[in-house]
């Protein structure tokens, strides 16, 4: 990976346990995982169609380096770039421990 490709500063959330009081089931809360440089390349967009309407979805992809941290990324987890949180749909790791994809769309 070439280091001046790296040029975007994104935060990896992870997703805490889920809190039970007895009667509901609370999602955790998000918390950051890792910081890490990664270069950004956006998808063209497209349209999910719904029941009754549209909805536009804006994707693309992450490429960072590989370490102890990025290789433990799932699927759950989520990108938090250019203020809004982004969904891992698919991971990829790239050559032998060289770098690791990232496939997102926009979750909000």
């Amino acid at each position: 990976m070439i280091a001046g490709k790296l040029d975007r500063r994104i935060v990896v959330q992870r997703q805490g346990p889920a809190a039970d009081n007895g009667y509901t089931t609370a999602p955790g809360a998000w918390a950051t995982h890792c910081t890490r440089w990664a270069s950004w390349r956006p998808a063209n967009g497209r349209k999910a169609f719904e029941n009754q309407g549209n909805e536009a979805k804006a994707g693309g992809t992450f490429w960072l380096r590989y370490d102890s941290h990025t290789s433990t990324i799932l699927t759950t987890d989520a990108v938090q770039f250019d203020g809004r949180r982004w969904q891992i749909v698919g991971i990829q790791q790239l050559g032998r421990r060289e770098g690791i994809e990232l496939i997102v769309i926009a979750g909000d």
